[in-house]
């Protein structure tokens, strides 16, 4: 090659189309930027296949409330703008942030007509308003959401559909065939078990803040799901069956709902079984939870709730699952209080192949009817060991550890009998005073110095 020549500028023998694809993988916002580069580029950015209306990254709001109102209006006429101004093909995807949008409804429709009529694969249409908290305050204003146009449900092309904070009726969307993802906050989904049933592909069902959930059912149809994650939702139903033997990730945040799981589930990655502030008592809910954690057992990290630890006493046998748990990595929320003890021993023993024990400090959910019938100050005195404490059991780890009475007593009895015990990290709670840090390193002195220790490998930190 001749040293002298100029450099050949690689990017400017590229097509137009090429070009295109190649921005098309950039964040929207910097595709768009693209249009200053040269003339050639100038109106490059309008054929992009992945489209993004993200308020919070496209204004900054300044003002009252009526100001709010008019910059909103200004973006939306944008965005209008910018799509009627679209030259390209088909998309890739489409995505719609915007709250308060109930006051632009002509607008966002025509957006998301658009998205439809270049036959999107993957639609994000996040409506909700951020000063929503609870399901409440998103269904108290569910006459005033939008709702989605009639050409939306004549969509065949979706992949992924996310909807939050709209009006949309599940059973209507004609050929959902292709869809591997569906995701739902803060919106009504009375008849989501009519969708679910024509997606044959679906890999990941997502429900979040919703209400008059009618799943009833997830059928062997739907083999291929590999997530479920509900969250803070009101099932219009009593009973849930799934039929998800390829299942990877179950979790739950909420009131208690029975699930009905039909095939065996192996090799599970993780479960999560959390129910918030639940405090009410039913003999028969022992039993339910108990059914559950056998059907997830498989699961490698298993997090289980003080609720839970203190109902599973009321199961059939309070001593261990009926079956061995596959779990490696087990976290248990807890305040560590007597009435979660017989819980906190039966999930250890259940799990004979137990290699780390997380345990993350909560407040006290204590439920009334659930007294001890036992001395708290001599139940982890007892010589009982289990086969994980012998065999497996390499880590330990307390989050928010202030160094309680109860907390010192099930570290001294895990030290005591783990015999592998390679690690013991106790993680210091945000946000104590100086006081309250003296009394902790205190704590953890006890722990580190006095307690007689299994492992001669054994390393205690406090961070």
């Amino acid at each position: 090659m001749d040293s002298g020549s100029p450099p050949v500028d690689i990017i400017s023998t590229l097509s137009d189309c090429l070009l295109v694809l190649i921005i098309s993988f950039l964040p929207f916002k910097d595709a768009l930027k693209t249009s200053m580069l040269s003339k050639r580029w100038r109106f490059l950015y309008r054929e992009v296949r992945n489209i993004s209306f993200k308020e919070s990254e496209m204004v900054t709001f300044a003002g009252n409330h009526i100001d709010q109102y008019y910059q909103r209006a200004q973006l939306v006429a944008y965005m209008v703008g910018w799509v009627d101004n679209f030259t390209g093909g088909v998309i890739e995807s489409f995505e719609l942030c915007l709250s308060n949008s109930y006051s632009f409804e002509e607008g966002v429709t025509k957006l998301i007509e658009f998205a439809v009529s270049k036959n999107v694969k993957h639609l994000i249409l996040d409506l909700s308003e951020r000063r929503w908290r609870v399901r409440d305050d998103a269904a108290a204003l569910e006459l005033g959401l939008i709702q989605v146009p009639e050409s939306f449900y004549k969509l065949t092309t979706l992949v992924t559909l996310k909807l939050f904070g709209c009006r949309f009726n599940p059973s209507r969307l004609a050929n959902p065939g292709s869809v591997k993802i569906l995701c739902f906050r803060w919106i009504r989904l009375e008849n989501i078990s009519a969708l679910i049933a024509k997606a044959p592909f679906l890999e990941i069902l997502i429900m979040k803040n919703c209400w008059e959930v009618g799943l009833e059912a997830i059928t062997g149809f739907n083999d291929r799901v590999r997530k479920v994650v509900f969250k803070n939702c009101v099932f219009s139903v009593e009973k849930s069956t799934l039929d998800v033997p390829n299942i990877q990730i179950f979790k739950y945040f909420g009131k208690v709902h029975h699930f009905e799981f039909v095939s065996a589930i192996r090799g599970m990655e993780e479960a999560y079984l959390d129910f918030g502030e639940a405090i009410d008592y039913n003999g028969s809910t022992g039993s339910q939870l108990c059914t559950l954690l056998y059907h997830l057992r498989s699961a490698r990290t298993f997090t289980v709730c003080p609720y839970l630890l203190q109902l599973i006493q009321e199961s059939e046998d309070s001593v261990r699952l009926k079956e061995r748990m596959e779990t490696r990595q087990l976290v248990l929320k807890s305040a560590l209080e007597p009435n979660e003890f017989i819980g906190i021993r039966f999930m250890i023993n259940s799990c004979p192949y137990l290699e780390t024990l997380s345990f993350q400090m909560v407040d006290p959910r204590l439920i009334d009817m659930m007294v001890p019938q036992f001395d708290p100050e001599a139940y982890w005195v007892n010589n009982i060991s289990h086969r994980c404490l012998k065999r497996t059991l390499k880590k330990v780890e307390v989050w928010s550890f202030n160094g309680g009475t109860y907390e010192l007593h099930v570290l001294k009895y895990l030290i005591r009998y783990g015999r592998v015990l390679e690690r013991v990290d106790l993680y210091l709670p945000i946000g104590l005073n100086e006081n309250q840090v003296l009394s902790a390193r205190a704590a953890a002195d006890i722990v580190g110095t006095t307690f007689e220790a299994a492992s001669r490998n054994l390393n205690i930190s406090l961070h």
